[in-house]
């Protein structure tokens, strides 16, 4: 018996929000005020949302907040967020995909652009920053980026320092909070939203 997701542009883009930092609250009004949307149409997918156990809501005062689920399904859900935000930037960012499709294959472990790309503020001779959890050959992905006239800046952490860093490191919580997932998603998912501790990303 198959079942319909019902899964539109609006309820990714709401997803999306939630994955600024993973551990944001938002109200109804506010999330239609960040994707103008009206209010209902903030509150029928948001209250979609909450009745597939992919979010929770808690009522102060007169002010309900949503919140993620840290549970297997909210996991898929989100994955098919980043993965919706990777399409949209890769698509407004031709150069950008370019450049991070000639340079994936030197790169392995979880690949995030963050910083003013990631943030969609960047402007001429703006640096590409990317972060990674694994390893990478700095001198290709270096040469590859001036091939384009852009310059990558690389900021490479071993997957357990990353997995420690999570909740305490400055700059990994500042990844978190705008990011663009290059390769990994679904292990990068599964480290952010863990609640263990102990986790260990595999090795690539």
């Amino acid at each position: 018996m198959s079942t319909k997701l019902s899964i539109t542009e609006t309820t990714l883009q709401i997803l999306a929000l939630f994955t600024h930092g993973f551990d944001r609250q938002y109200y109804i009004r506010e999330v239609g005020t960040l994707l103008f949307i009206s209010p209902r149409a903030a509150q029928l997918n948001l209250e979609s949302l909450e009745s597939r156990g992919v979010l929770a809501s808690t009522t102060r005062g007169k002010i309900r907040l949503f919140r993620l689920q840290h549970n297997a399904l909210a996991k898929e859900y989100l994955l098919l967020a980043e993965q919706h935000k990777t399409i949209t930037f890769l698509q407004h960012n031709p150069i950008i995909h370019e450049i991070t499709d000639k340079a994936t294959p030197h790169m392995q472990g979880i690949c995030l652009v963050f910083g003013s790309y990631a943030r969609g503020s960047e402007k001429k001779g703006s640096d590409l920053d990317v972060f990674i959890a694994g390893s990478a050959d700095k001198t290709r992905l270096t040469a590859i980026g001036k091939t384009y006239g852009i310059g990558v800046h690389l900021t490479v952490y071993s997957p357990d320092i990353f997995l420690r860093g999570i909740r305490s490191d400055a700059l990994i919580r500042e990844v978190l909070q705008n990011h663009v997932v290059i390769a990994d998603a679904g292990k990068f998912i599964r480290a952010v939203i863990s609640s263990d501790d102990h986790v260990v990303l595999e090795k690539a």
